[in-house]
């Protein structure tokens, strides 16, 4: 959905996928958090904020021996980075979130269509969790965000079609920046309508790249030269 090229470069063509600075810290980050409300479920109290960053620090070194690191990246000082994201988070937001479920894998059926996914976090009142990092200040929801809730609520018993994004913005000073949204009926209806779509042209193998896409840059996506080989042009820096 977000961009069909990619996805025919890593399962079509099967090219390898090597992580970007980018995708391995969120990677880290979302581990670290997510063994913390793994464990919430259970216990209902959150790990330490030091065991928290001990989480990210073994994740963080599983994370470099399969990434892609540019010139000018530290691998130091992005896990200082790292390390202060998710203590930002453990002491402000963590505490306020009662967990349902955690890594759930949900399947079902769209408009004729199976579909399958993985959703992060699932609060008790059936609110979808994302948690993600950023380099800026987020001004508005992403649509892939509402259209991947809008799917759940679809396909999961309990999923209220209420979600929130949580950025964790890596700025000088980390920020948090918590944007809660809920699909309406229209919104439902966009993945009713796109599934289908989406079949259609991966049956005919029509395959294009989206480079409007939030991914769709050097520093997020690994495929950027084969795509400026096979379609020209040039991929966006960041």
């Amino acid at each position: 959905m977000d961009c069909q090229i990619r996805w025919w470069f890593k399962y079509g063509l099967k090219v390898p996928d090597p992580a970007t600075a980018n995708m391995a810290l969120g990677r880290a980050v979302h581990s670290a958090l997510g063994g913390n409300f793994a464990q919430k479920v259970d216990t209902r109290e959150d790990l330490p904020i030091e065991g928290v960053v001990a989480l990210f620090r073994d994740a963080w070194a599983d994370e470099q021996e399969q990434t892609e690191f540019r010139d000018e990246e530290d691998p130091k000082e992005l896990a200082v980075t790292g390390e202060a994201l998710v203590t930002k988070y453990m002491d402000q937001i963590a505490p306020t979130i009662d967990p349902a479920a955690v890594e759930i894998h949900v399947y079902g059926e769209i408009s004729g269509v199976r579909v399958r996914g993985w959703i992060d976090l699932l609060d008790v009142e059936g609110r979808v969790i994302d948690i993600k990092t950023a380099k800026a200040r987020p001004s508005s929801i992403e649509l892939m965000h509402k259209f991947q809730v809008a799917t759940y609520a679809h396909v999961l018993p309990g999923a209220s079609g209420q979600g929130r994004v949580d950025t964790l913005v890596k700025t000088k000073t980390p920020q948090v920046i918590s944007q809660s949204f809920h699909i309406t009926s229209e919104e439902m209806k966009v993945a009713e309508t796109l599934y289908p779509a989406a079949q259609q042209a991966m049956r005919q193998q029509r395959y294009v790249p989206n480079r409007l896409s939030m991914m769709c840059s050097r520093r997020n996506c690994s495929y950027w030269r084969h795509c400026e080989r096979e379609w020209g042009g040039e991929v966006p820096e960041s």
